[in-house]
C-alpha cells in the first residue's frame, strides 16, 4: 500500500508544462518548480476562518475566499472566532490557489502531521483516483504522493502539500485539514456513529450505512434530546464522554425518508446522482435550535441490526471477531484517517475502542417503525 509509488505511475499521467526546460512532465515532478511559482507571487489574505474539533483548533488563512467555501456547508456549526485560544492543539495553514495547473497549495505553520501524505489515504475513494489507492515516495527527494494507479493527486514535502483540485471533491479539502485536526488529539476516539445527549446520559447509534441511524436519530433529537453529531461520535477517552462534533446531516430518501422529512419540515430529498455533494445537508442547529451542545458522559450503545415490522433489543457484547460491527464504526473516511496508516497504531486504537465498548452497555436494536423505535431506546435509558 505505501511502496513505491512514484516508480508505478505512467510518466504520462496528468502531464503539466514544467516552464523550466520547455518540456512537459507529470505534475507532480515539477512540484517543486510549482510551488516556488507559486510562492513567488505576494501573498494576499482574502480570508480567514477558524472551527474547533474536540479540545482543537483548525486556523485557516486563504488567498481565495472560495478556499474557504465549503467549510460551513459541512461544519458550520463547529465555527469558532478566528482568534480564540485552543484548549488543546491548533492546526494553521495557509492556503495559495494556482490557477495553472490547478492547484491547492497548503503551507502548514502549526499541527502539521508526520506524514501529510498519509493524512489523506483515506479520503481518496470519491475522488478521480482508480484503485488501488497508493502512498509512496516520490522519485524527486523529500517529496511523498498519494494516489491511485493512474497518478497522485497530492504531493507533500515537509510542511507543505500541493494538491491537484481538478481530481478530487470539493470536500476533500475540508476533511482532510479535519482529519488533520482529529489525529492532533490521540485522547479523542471518532468513530462511525449518531451521538446524543438524552437527558443527562449519553448515548451512540451504530449502523452500517442505510441500516435506518440518521431516521434514528432525528427522531430522537425531534423528541427534544440533544444531537451532538450524526455521522462522527466523538469519545474522549480519558472521562468516557461524548464530545459535541456536529457535521452537517445529510437527510437522503429512505425507508421513512418521507415521514422524516414531513416532521422536520424539509423538502423530500431526491436521488439525484448529478447533485452537489452538498445537496440535502442541513446543519444541526438549523435543525434543532436551542442551547450550545454539550457534553455526556457515555452510557449505552446501540447497534442497528435490520428492520423489522416492530422494534426489538436485546443485549450485545462486542468482541474484536465481530468484523462487521468494527467496519460499521470505522467506515467513515474522516473518522479513519485521523487513525493513521500505522498497522500498530490502528491495532492500538482498536484494543482501545474494544476497551471502551467492553465498559458501556451495549445493545443489539432491530429497527422498527421510527416512534416506536425511538421509544424502546428512551425505555433502555431510563432503565440504566
Amino acid at each position: 500500500m505505501t511502496a513505491g509509488l512514484g516508480s508505478v505511475f505512467p510518466a504520462g499521467a496528468y502531464e503539466v508544462r514544467s516552464g523550466s526546460n520547455g518540456t512537459d512532465e507529470p505534475w507532480w515532478l515539477a512540484a517543486p518548480a510549482l510551488l516556488q511559482q507559486v510562492e513567488q507571487r505576494e501573498y494576499i489574505s482574502r480570508g480567514t476562518a477558524a472551527y474547533g474539533f474536540g479540545d482543537a483548533v483548525l486556523q485557516m488563512d486563504a488567498d481565495d475566499r472560495m478556499l474557504l467555501d465549503a467549510f460551513p456547508l459541512l461544519y458550520g456549526d463547529c465555527a469558532v472566532e478566528t482568534s480564540v485560544e485552543p484548549n488543546g492543539p491548533r492546526v494553521r495553514c495557509t492556503m495559495r490557489r494556482s490557477i495553472e495547473p490547478p492547484l491547492v497549495v497548503l503551507t502548514f505553520h502549526e499541527g502539521a502531521p508526520s506524514d501529510l501524505a498519509g493524512a489523506g489515504y483515506h479520503l481518496l475513494r470519491p475522488t478521480c483516483a482508480v484503485p488501488p489507492f497508493q502512498v509512496g515516495d516520490s522519485p524527486l527527494p523529500g517529496w511523498r504522493l498519494t494516489g491511485g494507479i493512474t497518478g497522485p493527486v497530492l504531493a507533500a514535502c515537509g510542511a507543505q502539500v500541493l494538491l491537484r483540485r481538478t481530481l478530487v471533491p470539493v470536500e476533500f479539502l475540508v476533511e482532510y485539514l479535519v482529519g488533520i485536526a482529529l489525529a492532533s488529539q490521540p485522547w479523542m476516539l471518532p468513530i462511525h456513529g449518531a451521538s446524543l445527549r438524552i437527558g443527562t446520559a449519553g448515548a451512540v447509534v451504530v449502523g452500517a450505512s442505510r441500516a435506518g441511524k440518521t431516521t434514528t436519530a432525528l427522531y430522537l433529537a425531534a423528541r427534544g434530546h440533544m444531537l451532538l453529531g450524526e455521522e462522527i461520535a466523538l469519545v474522549e477517552l480519558t472521562t468516557r464522554e461524548l464530545v459535541p462534533f456536529r457535521r452537517a446531516v445529510n437527510v437522503r430518501p429512505g425507508r421513512y425518508g418521507q415521514e422524516l422529512t414531513a416532521m422536520l419540515d424539509l423538502p423530500d430529498p431526491v436521488e439525484d446522482a448529478s447533485a452537489r455533494w452538498w445537496d440535502g445537508r442541513h446543519r444541526i442547529s438549523d435543525l434543532f435550535p436551542g442551547p450550545p451542545a454539550a457534553r455526556a458522559p457515555l452510557r449505552a450503545v446501540f447497534f442497528l441490526a435490520g428492520f423489522a415490522d416492530h422494534a426489538a433489543i436485546e443485549p450485545f457484547q462486542v468482541t474484536l471477531d465481530q468484523r462487521d460491527v468494527f467496519s460499521w464504526i470505522t467506515t467513515p473516511e474522516i473518522a479513519y484517517c485521523s487513525w493513521g496508516l500505522d498497522p500498530a497504531r490502528r491495532a492500538l486504537r482498536l484494543m482501545v475502542l474494544k476497551n471502551v465498548l467492553s465498559q458501556v452497555p451495549c445493545w443489539l436494536l432491530t429497527a422498527g417503525p421510527p416512534r416506536e423505535t425511538v421509544e424502546l431506546i428512551e425505555r433502555t435509558m431510563e432503565e440504566l
